[in-house]
């Protein structure tokens, strides 16, 4: 028989409506969770904003170098036919380095020796040629003045006989004639005497400054004979130095260094051209050594985007007793004083825009960003202590990213 059935209770009539609630709720917290629509940065690097202390340095390897030095470069051009030295070896002033040998050299020594010696004998001989000369001109001279002196008594005699018509005029003045010529005679041979001792004297001149200037090139030639052995300019510590006998060297090859150990040493560094605008002398810089140095000198060149700058402590007996020539030291230079703000780690994803996490999504965000140093990045505006931001490579160009 039938029976009446029982009305169901009110929570299992709600039970698929809550059922289907239930499955869309989990929907949507899975949705917002793993956001599939979204690129997804792999493998982020997340740092927060903090606030501290920017030390507004940069930290440089930097290279230990001798404030006073000087290069041995090679002014003659030779085999190397001895060496005296060995590289860090201590010299003083004067010591024998090297000695060379130029055979060209010594057959340009033995040409221009023998020419000088030419010249010398032609000199010699135009000197006696000048003499003889000379003497046989003055013999001359003394006939042609016994002739005119001759001829003028001649003259003298037969004009007073004329005078007392004791002998015809005609006589008297072909005595006059003859008087005359040995007067122009003697004076002729005096002038052509004197133009051609003025002559011989000059031609002689002449040569004796030639003579002068083969000696003076064959005085440099044995001065550059005396280069074929090198001689250390100061006392120091020998640095760089691989010369070998049976080398053959040229004028301006660098063969080493001598070092002034005694000079104190200085810190070459090398800055990249970023800090460039900012890098000043007087700037303080610190090393794990005792001591604080100062920026003295920025030089202008640039190679390989570097700027060299030269450290030198502050007090000169503050450089530590171990530091040599070409050794490394880790030094942090000071731009300005350290002030309070707000901090980065740097990273290639720290740009003026950059993504700053939000629940499990990175949002760009156009950022101010001011001084980068000692791996710290300021940031001016645009950020708060506490925020995330991705300091690593963002895999691409969106306004939004999502977290793996």
């Amino acid at each position: 028989m039938d029976r009446t059935l029982s009305p169901l209770p009110k929570w299992r009539q709600r039970l698929p409506a809550l059922l289907i609630a239930v499955v869309l709720v989990l929907a949507v917290a899975l949705f917002a969770i793993r956001p599939t629509h979204l690129p997804v940065a792999d493998s982020p690097r997340l740092a927060r904003v903090v606030a501290g202390e920017f030390r507004d340095e940069v930290a440089v390897r930097a290279r230990v170098e001798p404030m006073r030095s000087v290069q041995l470069d090679a002014v003659e051009a030779g085999r190397v036919e001895a060496v005296f030295v060995q590289d860090g070896d201590q010299v003083g002033a004067g010591a024998p380095l090297y000695r060379l040998h130029s055979p060209e050299q010594e057959q340009l020594l033995m040409e221009r020796g023998a020419e000088v010696a030419q010249q010398l004998a032609n000199v010699s001989v135009q000197r006696s040629a000048l003499t003889a000369s000379m003497a046989q001109n003055r013999r001359e001279l003394a006939q042609l003045q016994a002739a005119q002196q001759k001829a003028e008594a001649e003259f003298k005699r037969l004009a007073k006989l004329a005078s007392a018509q004791f002998i015809s005029v005609a006589a008297a003045e072909a005595a006059e004639r003859d008087f005359q010529l040995a007067t122009q005679l003697l004076n002729q041979a005096r002038e052509d005497q004197r133009i051609e001792t003025e002559t011989r004297r000059r031609s002689l001149d002449e040569l004796a400054r030639a003579v002068e200037g083969l000696q003076n090139g064959l005085q440099m030639l044995e001065r550059a004979r005396e280069r074929l052995q090198q001689h250390a300019p100061l006392a120091g510590r020998l640095s760089g130095f691989q010369l070998q006998v049976g080398a053959s060297v040229r004028p301006g090859d660098r063969l080493g260094r001598i070092d002034d150990v005694n000079g104190g040493v200085q810190l070459v560094a090398d800055v990249d051209e970023y800090y460039l605008p900012r890098l000043q002398a007087g700037q303080r810089a610190t090393t794990q050594a005792s001591g604080e140095l100062e920026l003295v000198q920025t030089l202008p060149q640039i190679r390989d985007g570097k700027a060299r700058v030269l450290l030198r402590w502050m007090d000169p007996s503050a450089p530590p007793a171990g530091l040599r020539p070409g050794q490394a030291v880790e030094v942090r230079l000071q731009l300005s004083e350290s002030s309070r703000a707000l901090l980065l780690p740097e990273g290639p994803g720290v740009q003026a825009q950059l993504y700053v996490r939000s629940g499990r999504e990175l949002h760009r965000r156009a950022v101010q960003l001011g001084r980068r140093a000692a791996g710290q990045v300021e940031v001016l505006a645009g950020l708060r202590v506490g925020d995330e931001v991705l300091i690593s490579e963002p895999p691409m160009d969106a306004e939004k990213l999502a977290l793996p």
